[in-house]
């Protein structure tokens, strides 16, 4: 039997549904086409900024930590921390020194205050420096300026004994000393007549501190510790390091080497240390090498071979 539409549930309609809005018809858009070389864009590369963008810590409520290594700060001693060194101490010292046979070297320690009063008192407002040998004749006198501090002077004369002084003339035509160095003698100018030659083997795998508990037994009065070194290797004694037992060459064979080396050339060239070691070399390399066959001759220096 067919239910009557009258017992049908009578839906509501919904208030969504109510609310809806009718459909808007849409239009087609219409797209235009673009040419393919038209739709390609300029991309811009990205750049280097010429200055980076400056941070402000107090922005941050952190602290930033650091990744760079910090730099290591070389330790200072506090002596290097002094300042500078005075220009003088005013101990009114005068000192007076050979630099070599033929020249001496002077040096003061005057303040430029105390000069320049030196230089008020003085009868000509000037200060001499005079070089003489004791008992003799005075040697040189060398108007000097307050800013002036050392000099060389010239004497041309070895082995002899020199002494200086600083001071001025007074009104009465009297010096007046300010200074007074020690007597000092210039080296001779030949060759020294010492022509010991010492050596010594120091190990280096051996601190000072275990070669002088070594040898502090057998230490002398004024003995350094090469010295000790020295003398207990040359009488052969038993060190627990090896070392080359040195021969002593005798007067007569000294004389022959010096002979072939330049003879006479020592005793009156005039030269340093610099020029005698230059002369030598030359000597030397004069010398017959090893398969040469000035061996087997009579050549300086090697005699005839013997047959």
């Amino acid at each position: 039997m067919k239910k009557s539409s009258s017992n049908k549930k009578k839906i509501a309609p919904s208030k969504t549904a109510a609310r809806a809005k009718p459909a808007t018809k849409r239009t087609p858009t219409l797209t235009k086409k673009v040419s393919p070389r038209a739709s390609k864009k300029k991309v811009s590369l990205p750049r280097l900024r010429q200055t980076p963008i400056p941070i402000d810590p107090a922005s941050h409520p952190f602290t930033l930590p650091s990744f760079l290594s910090k730099p290591v700060v070389p330790y200072v001693p506090e002596f290097e921390s002094l300042g500078e060194l005075p220009e003088s101490y005013g101990t009114r010292r005068l000192f007076l020194t050979a630099r070599d046979p033929q020249t001496l070297f002077a040096y003061w320690d005057f303040t430029r205050d105390q000069l320049l009063e030196a230089e008020r008192e003085a009868s000509d407002g000037k200060i001499y420096l005079q070089v003489f040998s004791p008992g003799k004749e005075r040697v040189h006198q060398i108007h000097i300026s307050p800013g002036s501090r050392e000099w060389f002077l010239p004497t041309q004369r070895p082995a002899t004994p020199f002494q200086a002084e600083l001071g001025y003339y007074r009104s009465n035509g009297s010096f007046h000393q300010l200074a007074l160095s020690p007597e000092i003698t210039s080296p001779p100018d030949s060759p020294s007549a010492n022509e010991t030659v010492e050596f010594v083997t120091i190990p280096f795998h051996f601190s000072f501190r275990q070669l002088w508990d070594l040898v502090r037994e057998f230490l002398r009065p004024g003995e350094a510790l090469a010295q000790i070194l020295a003398r207990l290797q040359r009488t052969g004694h038993p060190l627990p390091f090896p070392y080359a037992l040195r021969r002593s060459i005798g007067s007569l064979s000294t004389a022959k080497i010096f002979s072939y080396l330049g003879g006479d050339l020592w005793k009156y060239h005039r030269s340093g240390s610099l020029e005698m070691t230059e002369i030598l070399r030359r000597q030397i390399d004069t010398c017959p090498k090893l398969g040469s066959s000035q061996l087997h001759g009579t050549s300086p220096g090697n005699p005839p071979r013997s047959t």
